[in-house]
């Protein structure tokens, strides 16, 4: 049985909150402007963004719930678009939450009937997010203006989500529909460079962000990139987003986290996308670090990054969706299509033109992307969709074979330190060597070539996977640590870590109902051993293990755990919360 949990509003009209209800600071006209503090629970009911000059300050604990849309999807038409939050790139966030009471950003939509299913009870095709204004009135939203009672919200509506913070949401509802597409998502903006050209239509580095109905929305609250590399968008960290991915714009979902042009002096560490419909992470562009990133059952790729994305990321955590809906369709809008999809630039894949060295004049005159693509991950661990074995639970719609590190359309940049484990009929690091994908000379055949050395797997494991191709095991091998095997999988020949093959993970099988408990919940009896991502053998992630390198220099240990401390998820992610991890 779902607690009664009385629904806050975040007004998004020109109105104030009655002395009735819990006060929460307002989302005026679907903007904030000022400095403003949010705590406890706040409801967003359409897109909010954070404007020029404004910081939002978000305390530890909150959870923001955010509305499904109310309408259908129309070109330059932003009614009935659902809640999310965009900080636009001269805006600015603190939303600092803690190892055991994270941010949480969810869905506000409602289960009033108890079936574990979220609400469509007018059949209107729209999932309810305040049901019964009219028939069932319970708080008074009025307007201090002249005192009228602009919105009547119920004081017994349920949400869906209701215990986010001891028992989350299952993947699946009760019926086997996904819990994603629930509401739309996180989307920070910054000043950084990117590589795009002209074709975006908004100047060299500059774009448009995806998912956000232009126009519609005014322009300069969707742009993005610039010239400071080390631009701040604010302060993210202990932050959970779930169950996100709906459309604003149309036939163009909003990631989990879409960072456009956010840079260097942005923090963003522990940070989680859980069951979104969309990628999880995606980084267009910019400069910003992040550390301690976790990403779960992803409906698209997990972290994906491009137009000339330089930062560095280090203590990665991946599960890729082992099922698919239990109606046979897919989860997410490819059923965790890859864990990886890293694009170098936007030259052959949205059909536009790359901004360049010569048109920049930075350097002496070429076609090099300006900027070049050059990330580098640390310490990532990917556990894909393939089960070795599944004792707690066989899915009923299993996801096909998902990708693993997938590069491309110019690609440069390295991982290091890695596992990649469960990929099937794919391999975990998979490089596209076709021709005339990037600006000349920069495709990732040429890239990867010993001469330019521009794109590195070193000391990073593949297994339970198909053999890499030429064009990753040879750059591999060529990566020049003698004492360090840089790459192995079960059917390569330099399957050797210090003390033997790579034996595994104290238990990487991630099977479990996805539809979750009697409630539609998280919680232990999902299974008989919890997710253990940490080697089986803890000479595998000894210091003889991996590389020196990257910002923690400590972490000489291949994957995102060593061996014999706790995992940094606990307390704050959803699957640990859920005693699942």
């Amino acid at each position: 049985m779902k607690k009664a949990t009385q629904i806050l509003l975040v007004a998004l009209m020109a109105g104030g909150i009655s002395s009735q209800a819990q006060a929460v600071t307002e989302c005026v006209g679907n903007t904030i402007t000022t400095d403003t503090t949010w705590s406890g629970d706040v409801e967003l009911t359409a897109p909010c963004f954070v404007k020029s000059g404004a910081t939002l300050t978000i305390d530890p604990g909150a959870v923001i719930r955010s509305h499904p849309r109310t309408a259908a999807v129309t070109p330059g038409v932003v009614a009935g678009t659902p809640g999310a939050l965009i900080v636009t790139r001269d805006g600015y966030v603190n939303a600092n939450g803690g190892p055991n009471n994270p941010i949480i950003f969810t869905t506000a939509a409602v289960d009033n009937d108890g079936d574990n299913v979220p609400d469509d009870l007018d059949n209107d095709g729209f999932l309810d997010a305040h049901p019964g204004w009219a028939v069932n009135p319970g708080v008074c939203d009025s307007n201090p203006a002249n005192n009228t009672c602009v919105a009547e919200i119920p004081a017994n509506a349920l949400f869906y989500d209701d215990t986010p913070l001891t028992a989350p949401l299952a993947p699946l509802a009760a019926d086997g529909t996904s819990n994603e597409s629930l509401w739309g998502g996180l989307v920070i903006l910054g000043n950084a460079p990117t590589n795009l050209g002209l074709s975006s239509g908004v100047g060299h580095g500059e774009g448009i962000i995806e998912g956000l109905t232009i126009p519609g929305f005014p322009v300069a609250d969707a742009t993005y990139g610039g010239g400071e590399f080390n631009d701040s968008s604010g302060e993210y960290s202990y932050i959970s987003v779930r169950h996100g991915g709906d459309e604003i714009g149309a036939g163009n979902e909003l990631n989990g986290i879409s960072l456009g042009g956010v840079g260097a002096a942005t923090v963003f560490h522990h940070i989680e996308v859980y069951c979104n419909f969309d990628d999880g992470i995606e980084h267009f562009g910019g400069s910003v670090n992040g550390s301690h990133l976790a990403v779960f059952f992803a409906g698209d790729d997990s972290l994906d990054v491009d137009q000339g994305y330089v930062g560095t990321n280090q203590n990665v955590f991946v599960i890729m969706p082992f099922f698919n809906q239990n109606s046979g369709s897919s989860f997410g809008s490819a059923s965790g299509d890859r864990a990886g999809e890293w694009d170098g630039d936007d030259f052959l894949e949205r059909g536009g033109d790359v901004n360049t060295r010569n048109d920049d004049l930075t350097a002496s005159i070429d076609d090099t992307p300006w900027p070049l693509m050059n990330p580098a991950f640390y310490n990532v661990t990917v556990i894909g969709s393939t089960l070795e074995s599944s004792p707690d639970f066989t899915p009923v719609s299993a996801a096909s074979d998902n990708r693993g590190i997938y590069m491309r359309h110019g690609f440069a940049g390295e991982i290091l330190n890695s596992i990649v484990v469960n990929t099937g009929s794919r391999a975990g690091f998979e490089l596209d060597m076709g021709a005339g994908e990037s600006t000349p000379g920069h495709d990732v055949a040429d890239n990867v070539a010993p001469a330019a050395d521009l794109i590195r797997i070193v000391s990073s494991t593949a297994e339970d996977g198909a053999a890499l191709a030429a064009g990753a095991a040879a750059q591999a091998a060529a990566n020049g640590d003698a004492a360090v095997p840089e790459e192995y999988n079960d059917s390569g020949t330099a399957n050797v870590l210090p003390g033997g093959g790579f034996s595994g993970m104290v238990n990487e099988d991630v099977s479990f109902d996805p539809t979750g408990n009697a409630g539609g919940k998280l919680d232990a009896s999902l299974k008989t051993a919890t997710i253990d991502p940490r080697p089986s053998v803890p000479a595998e992630a000894a210091a003889s293990g991996g590389v020196t390198t990257g910002p923690d220099a400590s972490a000489t240990y291949r994957g995102a755990f060593p061996a014999s401390t706790s995992l940094w998820t606990d307390g704050w992610t959803a699957l640990s919360q859920g005693g699942l991890l």
